[in-house]
């Protein structure tokens, strides 16, 4: 009897070993995120990923709305035929995002995304919205993967929303 208990402990302590070192790894980041420019400007913030080594790996750019209404003419056209649920004061503009060639289909795209997603909730804001090709099967399966929703669509470009 005494033995089956040892035992018992022993694979509960192993369990509980395992779970931590688990909840260790998902914390260590394989990356950098570096920061340029101001989100509230007429280009916005640039966002770049680099590995621990200082390589480029890729970038996007988030701007507030009003600016990116500014920027895009895409996003004007779009926003003139139904705006709503987004408001000048809540929702995020993403736009040009790019991994290099060597790292792409790693991954990158969507730490890139999601840290992003970090940066505009921390700020406060409530959307993130991107407009994609209807062809870029790459970028429209990078959003479906995150939660992305389609707000509209013109049959060339879709807009897709996310709700931090």
């Amino acid at each position: 009897m005494y033995h089956n208990h040892v035992i018992f402990i022993d694979m509960q302590l192993n369990e509980q070993i395992k779970r931590i070192k688990s909840l260790m790894l998902e914390n260590v980041k394989d990356y950098n995120i570096v920061t340029a420019g101001d989100l509230n400007s007429k280009y916005g913030m640039r966002v770049y990923i680099e590995n621990l080594n200082g390589d480029f790996i890729g970038e996007t750019n988030i701007i507030d709305f009003e600016n990116g209404l500014k920027l895009s003419p895409n996003l004007t056209s779009f926003m003139k035929n139904k705006s709503e649920p987004f408001g000048m004061g809540d929702t995020v503009y993403q736009y040009s995002l790019s991994v290099e060639e060597p790292f792409r289909g790693q991954g990158w795209g969507e730490k890139l995304k999601q840290e992003c997603h970090d940066i505009v909730r921390n700020l406060g804001y409530k959307y993130v919205t991107n407009i994609v090709r209807c062809d870029n099967h790459a970028s429209q399966g990078l959003m479906k993967k995150l939660g992305y929703q389609k707000h509209q669509s013109n049959g060339e470009r879709d807009v897709l929303y996310f709700e931090l």
